[in-house]
């Protein structure tokens, strides 16, 4: 059990210790100077410790009152702040999600200001996350997830595939478009993360196994800015690089381009299938994958098969992924 000192004593305390003045602080909190007082003696008398030095003609802290001081005002600002978040997650227009780092950095966020151009009212929050994310105890709304999803009373819509490539800088002299997948392999110098090059393999008819890596890193993110940096050949997944490479940041190395068996699913809980916001979002999703696919093809980077976007309930999902992906 918290052991605390009465709320209101707290906020008399910290009131007078910004605004330097009992006359000032009883203005603030709407109540007399002699109630403020009040509260300030009964503070000190459940500390057991001087807070004030009323020896000075103002209000002055003592060492140990400035101390606590500035430790009430950071707890009391969290506390306020927890409040502003939970009355505004009440909110119909306000929105949380838990996503991969490496897709709401290079995907998700390069789109967002088209999502607030028709809906500037909106507040999003994104929490970036590898964890599986328990409904029943989190402030989150919706997940997007890629791969493996195994939970219950959980909604899952598929919204998009995903296809690996290998890049490389532009300046690696290394390495170029035009090569052929045994030339590109047969360079080294790659960067191992956590995708798995049988896949690429499998597509490039190549029966061999990868080169030692140059550079081992366990994110793709750090893989991408390694490639971008001339560091060697990273294999990495479309979505996330695709606004670097029309960017000139990196290029594509051979015309390789390997399908995933798994894809990305937004997941939300049962209880909020007709949740009017979730529907919102989950339709703009859609929307942006489209142009993203469109895209992709002008690049000769579509997909082999395309899937319908599509609403799977379910109690319990089990999606194909050999590796985790960050």
């Amino acid at each position: 059990m918290l052991k605390l000192p009465p709320l209101s004593a707290l906020r008399a305390f910290e009131a007078v210790s910004r605004l330097g003045s009992v006359t000032a602080a009883a203005q603030e909190l709407h109540v007399t100077h002699s109630a403020v007082s009040h509260q300030l003696k009964l503070l000190e008398a459940y500390l057991n410790i001087a807070l004030i030095d009323r020896s000075a003609r103002r209000v002055s802290l003592t060492p140990e009152g400035r101390v606590y001081a500035y430790q009430v005002r950071l707890a009391l600002q969290q506390v306020s702040s927890a409040t502003s978040r939970i009355n505004m997650r009440s909110q119909s227009e306000h929105l949380t999600i838990a996503l991969l780092p490496s897709f709401g950095m290079h995907w998700l966020v390069p789109r967002l200001p088209d999502f607030y151009a028709q809906h500037p009212n909106w507040r999003i929050e994104l929490i970036a996350s590898l964890e599986v994310v328990d409904f029943e105890s989190s402030p989150v709304d919706c997940a997007i997830r890629f791969g493996s999803v195994e939970t219950q009373n959980t909604h899952s819509e598929w919204f998009m595939s995903e296809r690996q490539i290998l890049v490389a800088a532009p300046s690696d002299r290394r390495f170029s478009p035009t090569q052929t997948p045994e030339q590109a392999i047969a360079v080294g110098h790659t960067i191992a993360t956590n995708e798995s090059w049988s896949n690429w393999f499998l597509a490039a008819g190549l029966d061999a196994t990868p080169p030692p890596p140059s550079l081992v890193v366990n994110d793709s993110n750090l893989a991408l800015e390694a490639a971008k940096n001339g560091l060697g050949a990273a294999l990495t997944r479309l979505s996330i690089a695709e606004s670097w490479l029309k960017q000139g940041l990196v290029q594509r190395i051979t015309p390789i381009v390997a399908s995933y068996e798994s894809a990305y699913y937004l997941l939300w809980p049962n209880r909020s299938h007709k949740v009017e916001k979730l529907l919102v979002f989950a339709q703009w999703l859609k929307e942006q994958c489209h142009i993203f696919e469109r895209s992709m093809a002008t690049l000769s980077l579509a997909p082999d098969t395309a899937k319908p976007f599509g609403f799977l309930k379910t109690d319990e999902l089990s999606l194909p992924l050999k590796h985790p992906i960050f």
